[in-house]
């Protein structure tokens, strides 16, 4: 049975791929078009990023900064295999290729292993 002390408070930062990260993967990769199309008209692409939870926006930012080109190459190697054709990736291109959204309260509920 879990209890309330059982429970970690976290929250989510979800990443809402813009046009210009469909377009950058397109360039990259043109055999991709038709997958991509479809797939940035889905929704649910969306990747969420499980993070501790920030006392206010600036801690979030601050939080989020040095990983943010990590998080995006991880974005792009999802759809690209080949590293030589991968787009560079860094932090000003994060904020163009990403939509960011966030949620104050995640719980992680669970068994510890």
């Amino acid at each position: 049975m879990t209890h309330l002390e059982d429970l970690e408070d976290l929250s989510a930062v979800v990443l809402v791929p813009t046009e210009a990260f469909r377009q950058v993967l397109e360039t990259a990769d043109p055999s991709l078009k038709n997958e991509l199309v479809e797939a940035f008209s889905q929704p649910d692409n969306q990747t969420v990023v499980l993070v501790p939870l920030p006392e206010n926006d600036e801690e979030l930012e601050e939080f989020l900064k040095p990983h943010k080109m990590a998080i995006a190459q991880k974005e792009i190697e999802h759809w690209i295999e080949d590293a030589s054709r991968r787009p560079k990736a860094n932090a000003d291109l994060f904020e163009e290729w990403f939509d960011v959204r966030f949620h104050s309260v995640v719980l992680a509920v669970g068994e510890d292993e």
